[in-house]
């Protein structure tokens, strides 16, 4: 594992660790970053360097593997782990050898305090500039605290040229072991009694493989990608904390320690499977915060809640698929029945401010595509593929009543999905195809983005006409050698990277796969899911990819491509279309 590309972390830790360059002297060394959701602007806590006889090491390797980390020089050696979610070790071989922390402090009042006894010191990290607090201890070896600090006599936060560095060193035995554990609302006594550092790493084992081994198997072209594709989601996940009620695969661990509220759709797909109580748990953490309108938030991490926007519900159609390939229980069922109902009428009482039946996205964040040219113009927008999620989460709910016996609801919602169809042909066909339209103006937006097309989800819905034309553009016009491009690839506002403006997306990729299949079009969703596995198996987990070299985009590793890259993999029906082929 490549620790500058891969964030080092544990299942429900809040930490994680990266290989980084000072970019001043290019020197590496091993960042600690927060994982606390109000952290999201100034993620990096400690900066954490081999030392010699006191100095910097500056001649040192980094290897990584799935549990552990391991520094080797030519005076010593450190191996690293987690204990704990909240606690990693360090545990370091070689004469005058040891580790500089440096915290880095940025503002006037942010420094550590050297707390217990002479012989047997502590330290608590104040990381103001990421609200964070870390308790660091050495149950083997030495600690010092090497501190300058200018007190601001106005009592003012601006900041500060503070040094405040804590090293630890190897003990007359040639051996440290340091404690780092993550405290951010509390501060901790140190506990000495560490557990054997060998057997924490064999359990670290047991535990990913086992985490590795639940997801079904890829098929053969992408086997050697399961582990690093199941690691992203692993080492991305948070334990259940401040406003998250339940465990939560957070975005990324790099640039969106957080849940938004159409990502969590895609973990929950990946993880149906091998995982079926986390990834029931990725729907909870977001509709446990629906409100008394049935909004949910547009995204919640442990610590912050975002309600300016509200991101696509997407949620029906993916649920849709997850019931069909696992068992829920008729709780969950029930959970389900409730959670999607109050967020359709939700959309249907506060989303369609001119009340003519179809729902709009006021800005492009609320689409989950936030720069698509469909928002190039006059927004608020009314776009297809927005009444064709509500559509689906009207045929989720006619199947759910149907399966909790609800014949009267089962006929409600049977009706206004047909009734939502109707209209959604009635307004949105232009030329033939599904169009967006201005909401004040009603005239139709001549986009060449992909998004409209997304509401081939409808599938034999549409007539077949308006469906075969619509897989002719998307052959023609968006199909590349790595996928379906967000933008045409003609089109003048086509950009490379350009976010929801040109580049490959896993979510998109994912929804495209169900909606050929729901069509009849097994070859089409075969080739476009051969292409995202084969991409990312050459080029990685990245946030997006080129459209036209295939190349990884912006951040690294995301989850949500890791997940895709998991349900497409390792589907079933992927598997009989090769039969059928």
């Amino acid at each position: 594992m490549d620790l500058s590309m891969t964030d080092f972390s544990f299942f429900g830790s809040y930490m994680s660790l990266s290989y980084k360059k000072d970019i001043s002297d290019e020197t590496g060394y091993l960042c600690l970053k927060s994982l606390h959701g109000i952290s999201k602007s100034r993620m990096e806590s400690l900066k954490i360097v081999p030392v010699y006889k006191g100095l910097p090491e500056t001649d040192w390797t980094v290897t990584t593997s799935y549990v552990s980390i391991s520094l080797q020089s030519e005076h010593g050696s450190i191996e690293i782990t987690f204990s704990e979610p909240d606690r990693f070790l360090l545990k370091g071989k070689g004469r005058d050898y040891g580790i500089l922390i440096d915290t880095s402090p940025i503002y006037n009042f942010e420094y550590s305090y050297l707390l217990g006894t002479e012989d047997m010191p502590f330290c608590i990290v104040n990381s103001y500039k990421n609200l964070s607090r870390y308790l660091i201890y050495t149950p083997e070896g030495e600690l010092r605290l090497d501190q300058q600090i200018q007190i601001d006599t106005s009592g003012s936060c601006k900041a500060s040229d503070n040094h405040s560095a804590i090293t630890v060193k190897s003990g007359s035995d040639g051996v440290f072991l340091a404690v780092i554990e993550d405290i951010p609302t509390h501060s901790l006594l140190p506990d000495r009694t560490m557990p054997d550092f060998q057997s924490v790493l064999s359990e670290n084992n047991e535990k990913f493989s086992a985490f590795v081994n639940a997801f079904p198997s890829p098929l053969a072209p992408y086997k050697e990608m399961l582990a690093p594709a199941a690691y992203v989601l692993w080492s991305a996940t948070v334990n259940a904390q401040g406003n998250l009620c339940f465990p939560a695969v957070y975005a990324s661990t790099n640039m969106f320690p957080g849940v938004w509220s159409w990502d969590h759709c895609f973990m929950a797909a990946a993880l149906n499977k091998g995982h079926h109580e986390l990834a029931f748990q990725q729907m909870a953490v977001i509709f446990s915060h629906q409100d008394q309108f049935g909004q949910i938030p547009g995204s919640v991490s442990d610590s912050t809640i975002r309600w300016n926007f509200c991101k696509p519900p997407v949620h029906g159609y993916i649920l849709l698929r997850m019931i069909q390939d696992n068992n829920f229980t008729d709780s969950e069922l029930h959970q389900i029945y409730e959670w999607i109902s109050r967020q359709t009428d939700y959309y249907l009482k506060y989303k369609d401010s001119d009340g003519d039946g179809i729902c709009e996205y006021w800005h492009g964040n609320d689409s989950g595509q936030d720069n698509s040219t469909v928002f190039a113009g006059q927004v608020p927008v009314e776009s297809p593929d927005l009444t064709a999620y509500l559509i689906k989460n009207m045929e989720l709910l006619q199947d759910l009543a149907k399966r909790l016996g609800n014949f009267k609801a089962e006929c409600l919602w049977k009706e206004k999905a047909e009734k939502l169809t109707e209209e959604f042909l009635d307004v949105f066909i232009e030329d033939g195809i599904p169009t967006a339209r201005e909401a004040f103006t009603k005239k139709p937006i001549h986009s060449r983005s992909l998004m409209p097309f997304l509401s081939l989800i409808l599938g034999k819905r549409l007539p077949e006409d308006i469906r075969s034309k619509m897989l002719a553009i998307l052959k023609k016009d968006f199909l590349t050698e790595w996928g379906l491009a967000t933008e045409a690839p003609k089109s003048p506002l086509y950009q490379e990277d350009s976010y929801w403006r040109g580049a490959v997306w896993a979510p998109v990729t994912m929804l495209f796969y169900e909606a050929l299949k729901d069509c009849g079009e097994h070859s089409l969703a075969r080739k476009i899911a051969e292409q995202f596995c084969t991409m990312v198996s050459k080029y990685g987990f990245f946030e997006n990819f080129s459209a036209k070299t295939g190349r990884g985009l912006r951040d690294k590793p995301f989850s949500w491509t890791a997940a895709v890259f998991l349900y497409l993999s390792g589907r079933r029906c992927l598997i009989f279309d090769h039969h059928i082929k």
